[in-house]
């Protein structure tokens, strides 16, 4: 490799390394909603659970977010992170009223 094409894949790595990343866990209080996004200094989760009521995250540490939500039913949602809307890579997905999507969360899967 050339020293551009080395310097390009350094700075990708680093960029990528910061990106956010969504990830779910099953608990006996409901199900953890986490999301590693280290540049975040308010973030919040909104679900179909409760008409879309912002809920604050909590900063688990080194730029992770949870909250907990009741996992009894399949439900829609998303995140506002500082202020904007965010929908992770999520495995399932639903179209919205507004042209974009939420992610879908099935008890079981």
């Amino acid at each position: 490799m050339n020293v551009k094409t080395c310097i390009f894949v350094a700075a990708l790595l680093i960029l990528l390394a910061g990106c956010a990343h969504h990830s779910l866990r099953s608990g006996d209080d409901g199900i953890h909603l986490f999301l590693r996004h280290p540049d975040a200094t308010h973030v919040h989760a909104a679900s179909s659970l409760d008409g879309y009521t912002l809920h604050e995250a909590t900063r688990t540490g080194r730029g992770t977010w949870e909250i907990v939500l009741p996992a009894e039913k399949e439900f829609t949602y998303f995140f506002i992170v500082d202020g904007e809307v965010y929908v992770p890579q999520c495995a399932y997905k639903e179209s919205d009223e507004y042209g974009s999507y939420n992610c879908v969360y099935i008890p079981g899967m």
